[in-house]
């Protein structure tokens, strides 16, 4: 007689509510009512009597926790507990069944994610005819699916079995076969229903070749699928990118307006980009420069609006002009010169600071400084605006700019450091608040002796944690706004980065000295592959935003598209 040891009764079951798994003996393990497995973890001492005998049902550690809600522990400790029957609340197969309902198979999952701690729970609340199990439709093909035993409701395997012989069992008879087996009353069973004998050994050995080769085909033969498979994903993958990318060319830019206007002025559309360099320029260093506030529009507005020719010592072109050429000079050590709006040595300064640069404008030649001021004034607004945007740029090179930048950039990414800081303790804060609600509507039920709660009072506990949670989002949505409005470089000393670029030499930007809706403005250079472009500038009615903002979304994901491709190509 074969022994079988402890090792071998002994099984392991995955846990179906998740945690450990449960160990069988089907030796020394005494029956879960539950899940009828024979078990060593049970637990419960039912103080019912029924004629002078004491309820002997007792439930797994896992079974009574998933099912019930009750922990195991707690069970065990108690003097004066009730076992799920005689409280008339089990819900056990036999059990439903005896009281005239359908038994509900496994409902941990669906329990846990509604927000339930147990299926008694659920059950008790929304009902327990909602949930009811069902057997399977036996499939064609001639494997014939088990349906899920009722009285073993938390086991997640299903047996399956199969009408047709397993191959192990071919394999184990051709190996008796090959072993030795020459009795001519040998029968090796096919897939058909015939029997074909072997009269010897050799035989045998011809038909187990014979048999493997058979395998290895249809071995062959599934990885043939599968492969085509894969090819026919990847072909429909590569399709719906290519119909993809062909819907995105159909969105079409709306028309632009070559009539802008800033501050009440209309721009010339040759003038348009300088004025916007020179205003985002002002609003970037106006604090380093002690700039007032409306200054930089004054003087657009004296030079695009016919006024420039007015007495320079009353100019605030002038007056500006002069400010920057104090700073420069100042950069320089020459710190004793004094320029004065009343004569030409600011005219003068201009052309020594365009000799000694590395920038050459060609509508500026040296002899025409030293003419003085009648040539300034033969110049038109467009080359003022010009001369004014070189002395902003030379600028930049000086140590009080250069130290702006350094502590705007120092500000930012203490700024983007706060903000992930509170991004990150508002995710803490989520974490504790879901522990929170589970821990309450643990301890709710605790304090119920174990009954489920109502469902105003699971109510009740969800929505005030609910209330916390809405504050905690807030606090990370803000936080996330703020570190997305300075990666997209809008710190005041932090270069302004378009919204966009186009492969046809369109730049959309979103400036701070232009406010008009839809607040985005063109740049159309004609093309990325000219040496010097002749740029224009558009702007778009509030009517025309919707479209706007479909055409740049269209460009980022064509560029997403080709990405894709890309990497499909590579893998």
């Amino acid at each position: 007689m074969a022994v079988v040891s402890k090792n071998q009764t002994q099984q392991q079951t995955p846990n179906p509510g998740g945690g450990e798994s449960r160990i069988e003996d089907s030796t020394i393990g005494k029956t879960c009512h539950q899940c009828r497995q024979k078990r060593t973890d049970l637990v419960g001492s039912c103080v019912t009597k029924k004629k002078d005998k004491t309820c002997p049902i007792k439930l797994c550690t896992k079974c009574i926790l998933n099912r019930y809600g009750e922990n195991a522990e707690e069970v065990a400790l108690k003097k004066d507990w009730m076992c799920p029957k005689c409280r008339g609340n089990c819900n056990c197969s036999y059990c439903m069944k005896k009281r005239g309902q359908k038994p509900t198979g496994i409902l941990v999952h669906t329990a846990k994610k509604t927000g339930f701690s147990s299926v008694s729970e659920l059950l008790k609340t929304s009902g327990s005819d909602k949930y009811f199990y069902t057997k399977k439709v036996k499939p064609e093909g001639g494997v014939v699916a088990l349906p899920l035993k009722l009285d073993q409701e938390n086991s997640i395997e299903q047996k399956r079995v199969s009408i047709k012989k397993s191959r192990k069992t071919k394999r184990e008879e051709l190996k008796d076969l090959n072993n030795g087996c020459s009795d001519e009353n040998a029968v090796v069973k096919k897939s058909s229903p015939k029997k074909i004998k072997i009269s010897d050994s050799v035989h045998a050995t011809e038909v187990t070749k014979k048999v493997l080769a058979e395998g290895k085909k249809k071995k062959t033969t599934a990885k043939d699928i599968k492969e085509n498979n894969v090819a026919d994903k990847t072909k429909r993958i590569k399709h719906a990118l290519k119909k993809k990318e062909e819907d995105q060319v159909e969105v079409k830019l709306p028309q632009g307006n070559s009539s802008i206007t800033v501050s009440g002025i209309d721009l010339a559309p040759e003038d348009a980009g300088n004025v916007f360099q020179f205003l985002e320029f002002c609003s970037a260093f106006g604090k380093a420069l002690d700039l007032r506030k409306g200054q930089a529009e004054c003087v657009i507005r004296e030079m695009l609006s016919g006024r420039s020719k007015r007495r320079q010592q009353y100019s605030t072109l002038t007056q500006m002009i002069i400010q920057l050429l104090t700073v420069i000079l100042e950069d320089k050590g020459e710190t004793s010169v004094f320029l004065s709006a009343t004569d030409a040595s600011w005219f003068t300064t201009i052309g020594e600071c365009l000799s000694e640069s590395e920038v050459k404008l060609d509508d500026f030649p040296p002899e025409m400084f030293e003419k003085g001021l009648s040539q300034y004034e033969k110049l038109n607004s467009s080359k003022r605006l010009k001369l004014l945007n070189f002395l902003c740029d030379e600028t930049l090179g000086t140590s009080v700019m250069r130290n702006c930048i350094d502590s705007q950039n120092i500000e930012s990414v203490e700024r983007k450091k706060e903000a992930k800081e509170k991004i990150n303790a508002a995710k803490d804060k989520e974490k504790q608040l879901k522990q929170k609600l589970q821990d309450e509507l643990a301890q709710a039920v605790k304090e119920k002796n174990g009954i489920p709660l109502l469902i105003t009072e699971h109510d009740a506990i969800v929505t005030r944690i609910n209330a916390e949670t809405k504050e905690v989002y807030s606090e990370m949505q803000n936080a996330i706004d703020m570190l997305s409005k300075k990666s997209q470089g809008s710190d005041d000393a932090v270069r302004t980065n378009p919204v966009e670029l186009d492969d046809n030499g369109l730049i959309f930007w979103r400036l701070k000295s232009y406010n008009d809706e839809p607040n985005i403005l063109l740049q159309d250079l004609g093309s990325w592959n000219e040496v010097c472009p002749h740029e224009k500038w558009f702007s778009f009615n509030s009517e025309q935003k919707p479209e706007i903002e479909k055409y740049i979304s269209s460009i980022r994901m064509k560029r997403l598209g080709a990405q894709k491709n890309a990497n499909t190509i590579i893998t």
